[in-house]
């Protein structure tokens, strides 16, 4: 597999400091919730240390990993923005029982390309609620990246499961 983007090629639109609380609550389960960045941070992290052997499925899982950081990090500047503080929360203090500690490589690679349908689904449901449409636009752009990851996983798995 040939994979050199983790990321789509549009930037990342710039969120301008204005306050909104409501906002900033909307996004906080996307950064810091069971579902959010970053458990997807962590989980990928676990999956590419354990896959050290495998240098593809390493260097795949560490890259993806590394995009979810910026995502992370965008989500968080634009919580702050918004007038929130970027708590590591859904609607629980975030905690290590949230990563996938699956170590089959087919079954967590199926397992990552079903989080990232699930991101998507909290994201579009997110974006019905939001007030700002910069913070839209910066969750519709995100998506884009996670579409990426499924299409990046599914090869991925395809792969795994054929072997030449």
């Amino acid at each position: 597999m040939d994979i050199t983007k983790f990321a789509s090629e549009l930037p990342y639109p710039e969120i301008i400091p204005v306050e909104n609380l409501h906002d900033a609550k909307l996004l906080m389960p996307n950064y810091g919730g069971a579902a959010g960045e970053l458990t997807a941070i962590l989980t990928y992290s676990y999956q590419a240390y354990i896959s050290w052997q495998d240098e593809s499925l390493n260097y795949i899982l560490e890259h993806i990993g590394i995009a979810e950081m910026h995502h992370h990090e965008m989500l968080g500047e634009a919580i702050y923005k918004l007038g929130g503080y970027p708590i590591m929360a859904g609607r629980n203090y975030w905690n290590g029982s949230y990563v996938d500690y699956t170590v089959d490589p087919i079954r967590f690679i199926e397992k990552n390309i079903a989080g990232e349908e699930l991101a998507i689904l909290n994201y579009e449901r997110t974006i019905l609620n939001l007030q700002e449409e910069q913070v839209k636009l910066l969750i519709e752009r995100i998506i884009l990246d996670e579409e990426l990851h499924i299409k990046i996983f599914k090869e991925l798995l395809c792969e795994l499961k054929n072997p030449k």
